[in-house]
This record gives structure tokens, sequence and C-alpha cells, in this order.
């Protein structure tokens, strides 16, 4: 019986997380989710998160680089939670002990950016294209163990879209992976 209300609870939680990720879709779409843009340091964003995930997160190694400010006009939650999300993909496709390292940075075209690496066990080439889209799960994520619906890069990628910019990701095949997210000036 216990197991059995685990197992529940977990399920429950698992399709209250998909609702909420649908809803946020569904509201983006519509144009109901306003961005409240505001002058804004990367750097102090970046090092919020790489606190939370090291507290949260104690069985990998957390690093962050980030030596100097980034300004950047955005908004900090929407952006937060773009990273928030990259910071946790990181760590579910990442062994433990393993090192996930946060950065600021400004690009050499001068655009402000935030990138997560990770040494995970990376992405097929075939579906590095796809990963940004709605539902979309490669074939060595797609395990229930690992809870997601294919929806958080989704996410990530319309919050960054909506400040101008984009996501950039490079992944090696048992080596790790790198989501950068370039904003717009």
């Amino acid at each position: 019986r216990d197991e059995a209300i685990t197992a529940i609870r977990a399920e429950a939680e698992r399709m209250n997380r998909l609702v909420e990720q649908l809803l946020f879709l569904a509201r983006g779409d519509s144009g109901r989710t306003p961005l409240q843009p505001k002058p804004t340091d990367l750097t102090e964003l970046v090092r919020e998160v790489w606190e939370e995930s090291r507290m949260i997160d104690p069985d990998h190694q957390w690093v962050l680089d980030a030596p100097q400010p980034v300004p950047c006009t955005c908004d900090p939650d929407m952006i937060k939670q773009a990273l928030r999300i990259l910071s946790d993909n990181a760590a579910k496709y990442t062994p433990a002990g393993k090192t996930i390292t946060l950065r600021s940075f400004v690009n050499p075209e001068g655009s402000p950016c935030l990138a997560v690496r990770d040494e995970g066990i990376g992405i097929k080439t075939e579906d590095a294209a796809h990963v940004f889209d709605r539902f979309y799960r490669s074939d060595r994520a797609r395990t229930r163990q690992s809870g997601g619906a294919g929806l958080g890069l989704a996410i990530a990628n319309w919050i960054v879209t909506q400040h101008n910019g984009h996501l950039e990701v490079y992944s090696w095949e048992g080596i790790g992976s790198r989501f950068t997210m370039v904003l717009g000036k």
C-alpha cells in the first residue's frame, strides 16, 4: 500500500508539472505572458542560480564562471526560469560527481549570454536539431525515471525568443553538452 501511495503521489506531481508547463506555453502563445524587462546584471542572476543549485544538488560539482558584470535589459524572473531549466536538465543527464558549469559573458558580437555546460551523456547529432521542439525527447532520455515530458527546453526557447535572442546547443555523445542563451542587445 505504501508503495502504491508513493507511486500515485509521484505520478500526480509529474502530471501537475506537465499541466503547469502546458499552461505556461499556452499563455505565451496567446500573448498573455507579458515580459517585465528591467536593467539586470546577468552575473548576479547566474550567481543566484549557481548558489541554489549547489544547495539543492550536492551530488554534482557546480562551477561558476562569471568574472565580470554582464548588463542586460530583460525580465530577470523569466531568464532565471530558463537558466533553471537548463541547469536542471544538466543535472538530470550528468552522472553524480561530474561538473556542471554556469557562465555569464558577452559574446564577440556584443550580445549578453548565459551558458550551462555539463559532463553528461550528450545528445545525438540527429536529435540536437529537435531538442527545442515541444514534447521531443531523444531516445536515451525517454525513461520514466527522468520524469520530463519534453517541454522544458521548449519553454526555455520561448523565453529566450521573447528576449529577441536564441538558444544554441553544442553536444557530444558521452562527453557532454553546452546550452547558450544569446539574448538580444
